[in-house]
């Protein structure tokens, strides 16, 4: 039996965001910044022994305390890049080659690029084995051109022929060092496996995935959605009439609470704020607070629409759950879902409304109580 390959992984995170307007590394995605996520996925390959992250010596300190942040037996070094990818990858390579690791394989691996899935890298380990380089590319959707420069079409590339290129990619760890060279024009290498064009070596391509992209622009990430959970639950006491859902209902008995005690909107404040990591509803409306008793719970929802819209983040989709043994809402959700889209100006489409009861169990069942769980989609602008 064979011993098994050492294995190697060069993660890039050394660039300087220049199209995303911050540095993208850090960017949190549901709380995790983007280059943690993308270490954590490289660490949890069992295949790879050790992992290299080649950073900018003004990321040095916020790198080492995210490090800090990930579980892992696994050695991690570190190097300063370059100017540019080239030179970062050379500065990697040198690193290994002055440490004199004993490393067989080498993955090279975007630090912004947090979604790949394991099984990418393990078809990228499983292939190496049979050629010189192993990358992934999809073919372009879009028609692609050669220009002149004076922008007049030159030519029109078959897509079938072409590829966009993604990362991990797989070098045996001698072929990269024996073609890695600065006598190139490397402002325009911006892709590893460039060292090996004009050489005797063959790059194998693999179909690449569609949801492994790397984050360049504020777009990219502005499609990633987050979610937050929201409960609530309030005893009802005798009244006139059921606040829920910023409507009145006729029923005989009402939602105690500090303000008007609608659970439907307590619930979807704190599953806005919980998508937006701003805390909670008792964060912004204490209970203790005096000059809140029966406050309006619209215009509290109101006011937590414009919070979060200053701050960048957008209401994709309220899914809603009322639990409630009596009364019956199924014929007031139209008017609720109207004045819920009023208040966030969002389509009613985007809003769902729901019940369901405890089968007469708890609380609830003994029609003590109601109580309200929502999920609401959030994506940042």
């Amino acid at each position: 039996m064979q011993p098994s390959k050492k294995i190697l992984a060069i993660i890039l995170a050394a660039g300087n965001s220049e199209r995303f307007n911050d540095n993208k590394l850090f960017f949190e995605i549901d709380g995790i910044p983007v280059l943690q996520r993308t270490i954590e996925n490289v660490l949890s390959v069992e295949k790879i022994d050790s992992i290299l992250i080649v950073n900018s010596k003004k990321d040095e300190l916020k790198i080492q305390k995210l490090l800090n942040q990930i579980n892992s037996d696994k050695k991690i070094y570190s190097v300063y890049g370059g100017k540019n990818r080239a030179e970062s990858l050379i500065c990697a390579t040198d690193f290994i080659t002055d440490q004199k690791l004993n490393i067989d394989y080498l993955v090279v691996h975007d630090g912004a690029r947090p979604f790949t899935k394991k099984n990418m890298f393990y078809q990228g380990i499983k292939n190496i084995e049979d050629y010189d380089c192993v990358i992934f590319g999809l073919t372009p959707t879009d028609t692609v051109k050669i220009i002149t420069d004076d922008n007049f079409v030159e030519k029109t590339l078959r897509r079938d022929k072409l590829i966009n290129v993604q990362t991990p990619q797989f070098f045996k760890k001698e072929i990269l060092l024996e073609n890695i060279t600065t006598n190139k024009n490397l402002n325009t290498i911006t892709d590893d496996s460039s060292f090996l064009d004009n050489t005797k070596y063959k790059v194998k391509v693999l179909p690449g995935d569609e949801n492994n992209i790397k984050i360049t622009t504020q777009n990219d990430v502005s499609s990633t959605p987050f979610y937050g959970i929201g409960f609530d639950l309030h005893k009802l006491i005798p009244e006139k009439k059921l606040r829920l859902g910023g409507i009145d209902i006729d029923f005989p008995f009402k939602l105690e609470g500090h303000s008007d005690g609608d659970v439907l909107i307590h619930s979807i404040i704190d599953s806005v704020l919980g998508g937006c990591n701003l805390g909670d509803i008792g964060k912004f409306y204490p209970s203790n607070d005096k000059s809140l008793k029966n406050i309006d719970s619209t215009q509290m929802l109101s006011e937590i629409s414009l919070l979060i819209k200053d701050k960048g983040f957008e209401i994709i989709y309220i899914d809603v759950t009322v639990i409630a043994q009596k009364p019956r809402i199924s014929s007031y959700t139209d008017q609720m879902k109207n004045r819920l889209s009023e208040i966030l100006r969002i389509n009613e489409k985007n809003i769902n409304i729901k019940s369901t009861t405890t089968d007469k169990m708890g609380i609830i069942g003994s029609e003590n109580a109601i109580g309200c769980q929502t999920i609401t989609t959030i994506k940042k602008r």
